[in-house]
């Protein structure tokens, strides 16, 4: 554990295994594994796929920030939980994490500090018997706010956690009670947001502490759902998720084995370093909409897919984009460099190069590949200018 003060301890289950502190803005990827909001960002490829810092598990969306998990952590551990913030905010100020930015409410744009009223009425749903004296203090000097059932219930069927997994845009389920219907394309039943990841591991952190300090419920949701399991054979849920995960699989980035097969197909709508700042892809591939009244340096930007479709959700970095702003079709601007980044995974260009020359066929197809860039670049000029004071300060540019 981390002894933040002489009072108050933090498990290391909520400990962010890239900056060994207490979780802020907590993350869930889809892996399972849990980080703070800005570690996840400045631990991605913003040119290519992402993998997860702990297990390397490749993603390549950018999750939103889990509320069920944050409003947990700041009830558990107050006075490491506001000392974060404090932290976290001065960095930003000083330009230390690329950008300023207020992500306090990037979930649903209301505040986290506030449980509703049916989260409370959903309670008794479990065991009304004891579970309005269960709580859990996680300072010795009770100094936080009591944690209860009713901050740690499904989206979905209203109840304690069991085995929770969570979705791209940061809401919260049992896992078995995640469906996956025809098109093989989970949608979050509370904000209608495609989760396009595949199906979600658990996550085992915040699995071990619901069994841990809820266990007489814990264990009887085990129970109904090991007998809902044996009622249902539970075939349906493993061949779903299997065809969740292989729909999820045939997007695949480039590597330097599949490059030109790559290129073929999605090389002319590549967009290194910038994301989508609703499903989080990064970087885009496809379509790119840029807004041209949001003013913060973040910028806002959307894939093809989340152009078509309607939320009033915040932007990732909680920008303040409304549906009157405008949205402009953005062409892709790809230099030589990107592509000898691409084919030798990352190593410097001149290795790429080496490389490369004992390859005629393959350096033959990247000189083409290169010139049809550079004439495109050459076209989009005017745009790329444009572009580059905002997008150089950017989330979809902030240095690794």
């Amino acid at each position: 554990m981390e002894e933040c003060n002489e009072s108050e301890q933090v498990s290391d289950h909520f400990i962010c295994a890239v900056c060994l502190d207490i979780l802020y803005k907590p993350i869930v990827l889809v892996c399972g594994h849990v980080t703070c909001f800005w570690c996840c960002h400045h631990s991605m490829d913003m040119r290519g796929q992402s993998h997860c810092p702990l297990c390397r598990h490749p993603y390549r969306h950018f999750p939103a920030i889990c509320q069920i998990l944050d409003i947990f952590l700041k009830k558990m551990y107050p006075i490491s939980y506001d000392r974060r913030k404090t932290q976290t905010l001065e960095d930003e100020r000083q330009g230390l994490l690329g950008f300023a930015t207020d992500i306090d409410s990037v979930v649903t744009g209301e505040k986290l500090d506030q449980p509703s009223k049916s989260s409370s009425e959903d309670n008794l749903l479990i065991n009304p018997s004891t579970e309005e004296k269960k709580s859990v203090d996680g300072s010795s000097a009770g100094n936080c706010k009591q944690v209860t059932v009713a901050d740690m219930l499904c989206s979905a069927c209203k109840q304690l956690l069991f085995r929770p997994v969570a979705l791209n845009c940061g809401h919260v389920y049992c896992e078995a009670c995640i469906s996956v219907p025809e098109d093989k394309v989970i949608k979050c039943q509370v904000c209608e947001c495609h989760h396009p990841s595949g199906f979600p591991k658990v996550s085992k952190e915040l699995d071990y502490f619901l069994e841990e300090h809820f266990s007489s419920e814990y264990a009887h949701r085990k129970s109904s759902m090991q007998l809902h399991k044996e009622q249902t054979q539970n075939g349906n849920s493993l061949t779903s998720s299997s065809a969740a995960d292989a729909e999820a699989s045939k997007f695949p980035y480039p590597t330097e084995e599949n490059f030109l097969q790559w290129w073929t197909a999605h090389g002319s709508k590549f967009h290194p370093g910038v994301g989508c700042d609703r499903c989080g892809m990064c970087p885009i591939i496809g379509e790119r909409y840029r807004c041209k009244d949001c003013k913060e340096k973040s910028g806002y930007d959307l894939c093809g897919d989340c152009h078509k479709t309607d939320s009033k959700l915040p932007g990732r970095f909680n920008q303040k984009h409304t549906p009157e702003h405008q949205l402009e079709l953005v062409k892709p601007a790809i230099n030589r460099d990107v592509i000898y980044r691409l084919l030798s995974g990352q190593l410097a260009v001149v290795s790429a190069a080496s490389r490369n020359r004992s390859n005629p066929p393959l350096n033959q197809a990247l000189e083409s590949a290169s010139s049809s860039l550079d004439e495109n670049n050459n076209v989009n000029d005017d745009d790329d200018d444009d572009d580059g004071s905002r997008e150089g300060q950017s989330h979809n540019e902030t240095p690794l």
